[in-house]
């Protein structure tokens, strides 16, 4: 294991607050971008991979499987063999990913295993499918692609009464305050970002988000349950009450995965190998407990998802606006 493997699993487990930074990546390009490091971290994180593999366990014995992301170690795909899967159907986007793949499923002897390479969308299967398997989810729960994948399946690749792992995905939102990070956090925060000034930052990747700096109670930013019809675009408004007095920056997200029976994954209590995510606005805006807010949410997952959410306050029966945020990709 790498030591910034071992590092990030030691700071998950005592929850210490790291404030990263990246890009907005595309869902196509983020397939070549992923780095060992990051799958490594996925592969070593228990709070994620327990409930993907009770799930397996349970369900896929002497059915038909399909994988969509299968990885560099076709993790869920060798799960299901082992289940008594009769096929496995695992893709993977990315080249190296892919070889990696097939080099270890061949090693291990699964010849009811067929790793393929490409997007789902632009693949062909000789059968459609009993279980759709998938770790498709992004940090914001549809930034990954998973709402155009999962329909593309639904439509070519799955059969109508497919069983989904997992079978759905709620992302929330809470307004917030600027967290305070101990001075320990900052520093390695401002290292780990390479020297970028954490006040210059629009969007920044959290993990262990500090949940003293919530404002309001959760609220649904988005919701998908992958057995129903998936709607790629959405408006709505949101609205939510301040809690306490405090000084509002911004939003911040978190998902909720749902499996069979009650197991779930949550970002915001877990420490898990997703980041999430903290959208801050210019400036922070003074706010009283007992304030009405009202959150609009525009998004558009049809290809590449985009989103904008801004929030206003009813001032003298007007809405001013606070702050306002739009982006594309993960």
């Amino acid at each position: 294991m790498r030591p910034m493997t071992r590092f990030f699993n030691w700071g998950k487990r005592r929850e210490i607050a790291v404030a990263l930074a990246r890009d907005h990546i595309g869902f196509r390009d983020l397939t070549a971008w992923y780095p060992d490091w990051i799958y490594e971290i996925m592969e070593t994180d228990e709070v994620r991979n327990t409930p993907y593999r009770q799930s397996i366990e349970e369900t896929v014995a002497g059915k038909v499987v399909l994988e969509l992301g299968t990885g560099r170690k076709a993790l869920w795909a060798i799960c299901c063999a082992r289940a008594g899967a009769s096929r496995v159907y695992a893709i993977e986007a990315n080249e190296k990913s892919y070889r990696a793949s097939v080099d270890l499923v061949r090693s291990l002897g699964f010849a009811n295993v067929h790793v393929i390479q490409g997007f789902s969308d632009q693949v062909e299967l000789p059968e459609r499918c009993d279980v759709l398997v998938h770790d498709l989810i992004g940090d914001i729960g549809s930034s990954e692609g998973v709402v155009p994948f999962v329909a593309d399946a639904k439509r070519r690749l799955l059969k109508p009464d497919a069983i989904h792992i997992p079978w759905r995905c709620t992302t929330y939102i809470v307004l917030v305050e600027d967290p305070t990070l101990r001075l320990a956090e900052r520093a390695l925060s401002f290292c780990m970002r390479g020297l970028e000034a954490y006040e210059e930052l629009k969007f920044v990747r959290f993990f262990s988000f500090p949940r003293s700096a919530a404002l309001t109670e959760p609220a649904v930013f988005e919701d998908f349950k992958f057995t129903e019809t998936l709607n790629p675009e959405a408006s709505r408004r949101i609205t939510v009450t301040v809690e306490r007095d405090g000084e509002l920056r911004g939003v911040h997200f978190y998902i909720r995965l749902h499996f069979a029976g009650d197991r779930t994954i949550d970002t915001r209590t877990g420490q898990t190998s997703w980041a999430t995510p903290f959208v801050r606005f210019d400036r922070a805006t003074p706010v009283r407990k007992g304030d009405t807010l009202e959150v609009v949410v525009e998004t558009d997952l049809s290809a590449n998802p985009s989103y904008a959410i801004s929030v206003a306050r009813n001032e003298s029966g007007r809405m001013t606006e606070i702050g306002h945020y739009a982006w594309s990709g993960d």
